[in-house]
């Protein structure tokens, strides 16, 4: 036998040990790896491909400066998906129970391209639209899914005034939406306002406003928070508001809680059971959330259990449990 011959079946057996050796934490690592650094290559590869259209231009360099928290970009609440501009892709695979009403399983996909190439400002958006039970939006509005895909555009800050513009289509109906958001100190106090509209060819002008107040409490693990919300849109009576008071602790790295009591209500409400109007709070809500990423940090499960009382249901505990998985592949 030649030396050759002996050296080839060296590094086959070389080969074969080592892949015995290699567990299955490990190979599980490699391919998520190699799927991420996929996600970004296609990204990357649309971002060309758009390139080829659009002119490059360099008189319109963004300026924003993210400010985003370490409890945002843990529990990756809707308030960071809003302002972050990294690619990822995430996977959510939920259930929802309730006393009062049936059981729910639910998937949702969102995916975030920025077109580094194209313009440093854009990004490409795909995402399932998803009412929560404890959104106060779910209130008057039927809980619907469709799947959204449009483009981001991040205008360079104004006066500090952050803005960002999409405009994008969903159920086959074309949409736009503007968000302006302004950050304020005050001693240990973070005042974050927004404001967003939304003109749909197919529920006409909608309108919204957050008020968030934020005040970091231990070594920024801990933070609390108080939303202030209000919302208006055409062809409904009255405007939607409600109160948010939300504690939020990061126990490491890879686990983490928080707990909210919510107050919702409408000038001009109407239930099923009672069709004359409401002007005060008709429903209460208390929701305590645990997230933990599970095996991986890619990996995250979160726990829900809450329970509300609204005036649909004669104010009667309505028992609610949320049950949700989310992959992440990525940047993010």
């Amino acid at each position: 036998m030649s030396l050759r011959v002996m050296a080839l079946l060296s590094c086959l057996l070389l080969n074969i040990y080592a892949s015995e050796e290699c567990t299955f934490e490990q190979y599980v690592d490699e391919k998520h790896k190699k799927f991420s650094r996929y996600v970004v290559k296609v990204f990357d590869n649309v971002d060309k491909s758009i390139s080829r259209w659009v002119q490059e231009s360099d008189d319109n360099e963004t300026s924003e400066d993210e400010t985003l928290t370490h409890i945002d970009k843990f529990f990756k609440d809707e308030k960071f998906i809003e302002e972050t501009q990294m690619s990822f892709l995430r996977l959510r695979l939920g259930s929802e129970f309730q006393s009062k009403a049936d059981e729910d399983y639910r998937y949702k996909i969102r995916a975030q391209i920025p077109l580094n190439r194209t313009k440093k400002s854009f990004q490409l958006f795909i995402e399932d639209v998803e009412k929560n039970y404890f959104d106060p939006e779910s209130s008057t509005e039927v809980k619907e899914r469709s799947t959204a895909v449009g483009i981001n555009f991040f205008a360079p800050v104004y006066k500090e005034i952050k803005s960002k513009y999409s405009i994008g289509i969903s159920s086959f109906t074309p949409y736009a939406k503007a968000r302006y958001s302004k950050d304020f100190k005050l001693d240990n106090w973070i005042i974050q306002p927004t404001q967003q509209f939304k003109y749909s060819l197919k529920t006409d002008w909608s309108e919204e406003t957050n008020l968030y107040f934020n005040r970091a409490l231990v070594d920024e693990r801990s933070l609390f928070r108080t939303t202030l919300y209000r919302k208006t849109q055409s062809h409904v009576d009255g405007f939607d508001y409600a109160v948010t008071f939300s504690y939020y602790l990061t126990l490491s790295s890879k686990k983490g809680f928080s707990i909210s009591q919510q107050f919702w209500g409408n000038s001009k409400y109407k239930c099923e059971v009672a069709p004359q109007n409401y002007n005060g709070i008709s429903n209460y809500s208390t929701s305590v959330s645990w997230r933990q990423n599970v095996f991986k940090q890619w990996i995250s499960l979160e726990l829900g259990p809450g329970i509300s009382f609204h005036r649909q249901y004669g104010y009667e505990p309505n028992y609610v449990f949320q049950f949700n998985v989310d992959f992440y592949f990525g940047n993010i």
